[in-house]
């Protein structure tokens, strides 16, 4: 048995995690993302499969958030 197994660390709750995280397994670590968070916005954890906030930023719906839609500029008469 591994010692990540023994030792069951609790989520960060809600009013201790950095504003704007959403994710209810956020596990506070050293560095600015979660402890759960793997590369290229993988979870470690069983129960989710991409990391919550990673997708908030790079999912699907990520480029209508953060993009404004481009309108098209009229053509100049000479």
């Amino acid at each position: 048995m591994a010692l990540k197994d023994l030792i069951k660390l609790t989520p960060t709750p809600a009013s201790e995690r950095p504003p704007g995280i959403t994710c209810e397994n956020f596990l506070r670590s050293e560095g600015r993302r979660c402890a759960h968070y793997l590369a290229n916005g993988a979870c470690a954890l069983t129960s989710e499969f991409m990391c919550v906030e990673w997708l908030k930023v790079n999912g699907p719906d990520a480029n209508q958030a953060f993009k404004p839609e481009r309108r098209e500029r009229p053509t100049r008469r000479s």
